[in-house]
């Protein structure tokens, strides 16, 4: 991959460019949400009973409450992800608004709600993550597919960034593609429900639904979390 030259600019700027960033209330740091009407593998998961998607709880509380102004925030950031995939000056813009928003930020969550959109989509969060080495990344996804595709062309991910591949259904453990096990920065996170948690299980429920201290998501570890 080539290195995309970052231009300076304001967070104003930055948010006129990729939209604003999320600050939810569980996590140490900022986020950026899209619309679970854009996931791909959820949105088709979300019809089958059972499933976790079917219950998306970014569909659900605060999400629902506030999405008259939560979601044309996040298809605005669709949107310019979209424009990003397409149009090389559109992704060094893209790029250079997400750095902005960063700033010195030591840590940064990809999508608390939606997925990724395409190859091109990860290779400008890897761009992302080239251009903030002092940040620690987490993207979850069931986007396998996509990661596979990313490795294959371009045989890893930078050391500052944890792919998470997320379960499908609650107290089934993720399977790891044989074509991912053994990368660098590929992990995986579990649901338990009534069950044991399947790994390390997700703190933020005895912490008052805080992370706390704690930054195993941004590890390599396999994270289990309670069904919510």
């Amino acid at each position: 991959m080539k290195t995309i030259p970052i231009i300076p600019m304001s967070k104003a700027l930055a948010a006129s460019v990729c939209g604003s960033m999320t600050q939810t209330s569980k996590m140490p740091c900022k986020s950026s949400s899209l619309p679970t009407e854009a996931c791909i593998t959820g949105f088709r998961m979300a019809k089958l009973k059972g499933s976790i998607c079917a219950t998306c709880y970014a569909d659900k509380g605060f999400y629902k409450m506030y999405e008259r102004t939560i979601k044309p925030s996040q298809f605005a950031r669709l949107d310019a992800v979209l424009e990003a995939m397409q149009d090389p000056a559109k992704a060094q813009l893209w790029v250079s608004a997400m750095v902005a928003h960063i700033g010195s930020d030591a840590y940064f969550r990809h999508h608390d709600s939606g997925d990724l959109q395409g190859l091109n989509h990860l290779e400008l969060i890897v761009s992302l993550c080239r251009a903030t080495p002092d940040t620690r990344h987490w993207l979850p996804t069931r986007e396998y597919g996509i990661v596979k595709a990313f490795i294959a062309k371009h045989g890893k991910l930078p050391s500052n960034l944890t792919v998470r591949l997320s379960a499908m259904y609650p107290d089934e453990p993720v399977k790891i593609p044989a074509s991912l096990q053994g990368v660098e920065g590929v992990t995986a996170s579990n649901v338990h429900s009534k069950a044991k948690p399947i790994g390390e299980a997700c703190k933020a429920p005895s912490q008052g639904g805080s992370c706390g201290s704690c930054r195993a998501c941004w590890s390599d570890v396999v994270v289990s979390y309670a069904m919510h």
